[in-house]
């Protein structure tokens, strides 16, 4: 579907001589301007709602050297994670393959990602080769755009 307007076919004659149809109104014109302005104004009003938070989901997760996927619904607009006493950690967030934030966290370390609005929609955690740790998130929860 396209947000273009069709013209109708009408032949304007200005003083006998025909003028060209490329002419838009003026109140055409600004109806459509005041219209995508409103819509603007909606995309924006919707991701500063998105930045507020709904609520905290604290998870507690034992992690091994496969992958972990955790799929977040609703996203999340960012997350504290405190990695057991057991091996280190690898996060990424997003995308395993290319992630926005990666980061390694040491045995009995924390590690915080904000994003300030709700774009986390994917954690992905391993532990180091044959290792196993215990880990806790509290991932802060927010209304997705």
């Amino acid at each position: 579907m396209t947000n273009e307007l069709t013209v109708p076919k009408v032949e304007i004659i200005e003083n006998g001589v025909p003028v060209s149809q490329e002419r838009i109104d003026p109140a055409v014109a600004q109806f459509i301007m005041a219209a995508a302005q409103t819509a603007q104004l909606v995309k924006i009003r919707k991701l500063a709602e998105s930045a507020i938070p709904i609520g905290v989901k604290p998870l507690k997760l034992t992690i091994t050297d496969t992958i972990t996927k955790l799929v977040l619904d609703p996203p999340w607009i960012s997350f504290s994670l405190i990695n057991g006493a057991g091996s280190d950690l690898t996060v990424w967030v997003n995308d395993e393959d290319d992630p926005l934030v990666e980061g390694m966290v040491a045995a009995s370390e924390t590690y915080s990602c904000d994003m300030s609005y709700t774009i986390i929609r994917t954690l992905y955690l391993k532990a180091e080769s044959g290792g196993t740790t215990t880990v806790r998130v509290y991932g802060k929860q927010g209304r997705p755009v």
